[in-house]
C-alpha cells in the first residue's frame, strides 16, 4: 500500500537535530513537545516557514471550523422568510441579517399576534460549511449554542442536533471545553467556569495535529537545523512518523466522537499528538444490533477499523503498509479541492496487486459510478445523531442489501462500546454509561448498565475509591438519601471535583437539608468559582436559609456576568421579595420572563407578588397561564378561586 504522495506532512520542515535552548522539557520523550511544559504558540508562528501548507489548510474544512459570524463568512441563507417552528415548545425562529451582522429572532404567536419576541446576535459560526453551520452567542465570555442550524446539503434551516423532540435548549446550551477542544483550536479557557473563555481562536490550527510548537519555533529561530530527510525532528510531532495506532489517535481524538470521559486527573485539553488517546480520554460509542447502517457522524476511524482493507493491512499480508487516515486524506487540503480520483487512486495503489481482490463490475457499471471505488464500497449515508446530512461511510465493503425489516432491526441498541481502551475496567464502563445517560439518552437502561458495572467494580475495588462514580450513579437514580449517606463517609478533599460536590449539595437540597446543601454548594463554587449554575444554586440556598444579603451578593455577580440568566433573575427577584423590595422583585420576574416566557417559577412568583400587592387583575393573567401549563395543579386553582 502506497501512502498518498501529498502527505509527507513535514517534509518541508528544515528540522532541528540540535537540542533547543529550552531546558524545561523531557528529552527522553520520543517527541519533546509531548512534555506538558511546552507551550502552544499559535498558527502565525508556523506561517512564515510553511506558507504553502498554511494557505491550503486555511481553506480546508478544519481551517474553516470556527469563525466570527459575518454574512460573508456564512454558508447559510439569511434572507429566508419562512421561520422554523418548534411544535413542542411553541416557538418560531427566524434568521436575519443587518449588513454583515447576523441575528436569530425567537417569537411566539397567538393567532396572528406576536405575544413574545427575543432577538439575539450571533457571535460565532461553527462548521466549515461542508455539512452544517451552527451558531454561538458570547455573553461576557460565556459561550452558548443558539437554536438554529443551517444544513448545507439540503439548503435548509432547522433546530440543531439535540434540540428537537421537546428538548429545545433555546439560548442556554453551554459550549463547554469538550466541544471547543475539537471544533476549534486550543482556547484560553477559564478553569472552573464550565463555558467561559478569555479568548477563542478562529479555526483548527497546526498544533492540533502537530502538538505545541514552542521548542520547534525556538530551535528554528536559533538556526539549529538538520535535514529531516535523514532525521526525525523531535521538537515537533510529525504524524507521518508515528506508528499506525498513534497516528489514528491524532485523528480520532476528534473524528471519533461520542461519549467521552477524561481519565481521572486529566482534562479534554490534555491530549497531545503522539500520546495514546486512551491514556487521556475514554471514548464510547453506542453499538446497535448490527451496526452495519446505524452509526453516528464522527465515527470514521471506528467504521474504518471494521473494513477488511484495514484489518488485512495490519500485517496479515506481506509487504503491505498499515492503513491509516492519511492513506487517503491530506489534512492540509480541503475535500472540495481533492478530486474523487485521488481516493480511487489510493484504492488502486493496493488493489492493482493481483494478491488483492479486483473489481468485478462491468465497465459500463463502473462508468456509471464515475469509476470511483468509493461510490459502491463507501456509500453516502445519513448519520444517527445529525439530521439532514449525508456522510461517506468509512466501513469499506460490499454493502448488504437490507429489507425494511432488517434495516429497522439494526436500530435496536445493543451495548456501549469502549473504543479508546480495548480492555476497559468495570469502573470505566460504569462511568461511560453514566456519561452517556446524562449527556445523550436519558433511558433507565443506561443507569441499569452503569449499576451492573459498578457492582462488578465493587467486587475488586474498595468502595472509598469509587465514591465519585457512586455518588453520580445514586444522584442520577434520584436516590438523594444514599448520596447524602455516601457524602458523610468521605472527606471533601478526597473528591475535589466540583460536579461531585454540586451533586451532593443538590441531594441535600432535595432532602430539605438546607444547611448541608449550602456547605457543599460552597465547596463546589470554591472549586469552580465562575460556574454560573453552581453560583446560582448557592445563592438560592442562601435565600432559603434567609441569608438574603449573601444571596443577593452572588445573584448580582451572576447577573452582571450573564444578564440573560433567567433562573438567576427569577431567584434574585424572590430574594428581593423576601426583603420586602417588591418593585425590584417585579422587575426581575419580568426580566426572567422576557428571557423565558415559560419559566413556571417566575410566572408563579409574579402572580403571588400581584396578589400580595392587591393587583388581582394582573395576577389573574399569570394564573391563567399557569393553569394552562399545569391544569392539575391545585395550588394554582386555589389561588384563582381566591381571586
Amino acid at each position: 500500500m502506497r501512502v498518498f504522495c501529498g502527505l509527507a506532512l513535514t517534509a518541508v520542515l528544515i528540522g532541528c537535530g540540535v537540542t533547543p535552548s529550552r531546558t524545561t522539557y523531557d528529552a527522553s520523550l520520543p517527541f519533546w513537545n509531548l512534555d506538558p511544559a511546552v507551550q502552544y504558540v499559535g498558527p502565525d508562528a508556523c506561517r512564515s516557514c510553511h506558507t504553502d501548507n498554511h494557505e491550503t489548510f486555511r481553506h480546508s474544512e478544519m481551517g474553516r471550523s470556527f469563525k466570527k459570524a459575518t454574512l460573508s463568512m456564512s454558508a447559510a441563507d439569511f434572507t429566508v422568510t419562512t421561520p422554523v417552528y418548534d411544535p413542542h415548545r411553541d416557538f418560531y425562529y427566524l434568521p436575519f441579517h443587518r449588513g454583515e451582522d447576523l441575528f436569530i429572532m425567537e417569537y411566539r404567536l397567538s393567532g396572528r399576534d406576536t405575544v413574545y419576541k427575543r432577538v439575539e446576535k450571533i457571535d460565532y459560526i461553527v462548521g466549515s460549511g461542508q455539512h452544517t453551520n451552527s451558531h454561538i452567542m458570547d455573553v461576557n465570555g460565556y459561550l452558548f449554542q443558539m437554536p438554529l442550524t443551517w444544513y448545507v446539503q439540503e439548503g435548509r434551516w432547522d433546530l440543531p442536533p439535540g434540540f428537537a423532540d421537546g428538548v429545545n435548549k433555546r439560548f442556554d446550551r453551554p459550549i463547554e471545553v469538550e466541544c471547543m477542544s475539537c471544533h476549534n483550536a486550543r482556547p484560553d479557557f477559564v478553569e472552573g467556569s464550565g463555558n467561559r473563555y478569555r479568548s477563542v481562536p478562529e479555526g483548527i490550527d497546526c498544533e492540533q495535529c502537530h502538538g505545541p510548537g514552542e521548542i520547534h519555533v525556538d530551535a528554528m529561530r536559533s538556526g539549529r537545523v538538520v535535514d529531516v530527510k535523514t532525521e526525525i525532528d523531535r521538537t515537533i510531532v510529525n504524524p507521518a512518523k508515528l506508528n499506525a495506532d498513534l497516528q489514528f489517535d491524532v485523528c480520532q481524538r476528534c473524528h471519533l466522537q461520542g461519549t467521552v470521559v477524561p481519565v481521572e486527573g486529566k482534562s479534554f485539553l490534555d491530549f497531545r499528538p503522539g500520546l495514546e488517546l486512551g491514556d487521556v480520554l475514554k471514548v464510547f460509542q453506542p453499538r446497535y444490533a448490527d451496526s452495519l447502517s446505524q452509526f453516528i457522524m464522527a465515527s470514521h476511524p471506528d467504521r474504518l477499523r471494521m473494513s477488511r482493507c484495514y484489518i488485512r493491512s495490519r500485517g496479515t499480508i506481506d509487504n503491505v503498509d498499515q492503513m491509516t487516515c492519511i492513506t487517503c486524506h491530506d489534512p492540509h487540503v480541503s475535500i472540495e479541492s481533492t478530486g474523487p480520483m485521488v481516493y480511487r487512486d489510493a484504492c488502486q495503489s493496493c488493489h492493482e496487486s493481483e494478491a488483492l481482490p479486483q473489481c468485478t463490475e462491468s465497465l459500463e457499471d463502473r462508468a456509471a459510478a464515475g469509476d470511483n471505488c468509493a461510490t459502491c464500497h463507501m456509500p453516502v449515508s445519513g448519520s444517527k445523531d445529525i439530521p439532514h446530512v449525508r456522510i461517506t461511510d468509512h466501513f469499506i465493503r460490499v454493502p448488504p442489501k437490507l429489507s425494511a425489516r432488517e434495516f429497522d432491526a439494526q436500530k435496536e441498541f445493543f451495548q456501549l462500546a469502549s473504543l479508546s481502551d480495548p480492555r476497559p475496567s468495570a469502573r470505566t464502563m460504569a462511568e461511560g454509561y453514566l456519561a452517556h445517560y446524562e449527556q445523550f439518552e436519558h433511558h433507565p437502561a443506561f443507569l441499569d448498565s452503569a449499576a451492573a458495572h459498578m457492582g462488578r467494580a465493587l467486587q475488586t475495588v474498595a468502595e472509598d475509591s469509587l465514591m465519585r462514580p457512586l455518588i453520580r450513579l445514586r444522584f442520577l437514580e434520584g436516590d438523594y438519601g444514599q448520596v447524602a449517606a455516601l457524602a458523610e463517609r468521605v472527606q471533601a478533599d478526597t473528591m475535589p471535583d466540583a460536579w461531585t460536590l454540586y451533586r451532593i449539595g443538590e441531594s441535600y437540597a432535595k432532602e430539605g437539608n438546607v444547611r448541608n446543601s449550602i456547605r457543599y454548594y460552597e465547596m463546589a463554587v470554591q472549586a469552580a468559582p465562575e460556574h454560573l449554575q453552581f453560583r446560582t444554586k448557592l445563592a438560592t440556598a442562601y435565600t432559603a436559609d434567609r441569608q438574603l444579603d449573601r444571596a443577593l451578593q452572588i445573584f448580582n455577580a451572576v447577573v452582571n456576568d450573564h444578564p440573560f440568566h433567567a433562573d438567576a433573575l427569577n431567584n434574585r427577584g424572590f430574594a428581593y421579595a423576601m426583603k420586602g423590595d417588591f418593585e425590584q422583585a417585579e422587575k426581575d420576574f419580568q426580566r426572567a420572563l422576557a428571557m423565558n416566557p415559560d419559566l413556571e417559577q417566575a410566572l408563579a412568583n409574579l402572580a403571588s407578588l400581584y396578589i400580595n400587592t392587591e393587583r388581582n387583575d394582573d395576577a389573574r393573567l399569570y394564573l391563567e397561564r399557569l393553569i394552562e401549563m399545569d391544569p392539575d395543579n391545585r395550588n394554582y386553582q386555589r389561588l384563582m378561586e381566591i381571586l
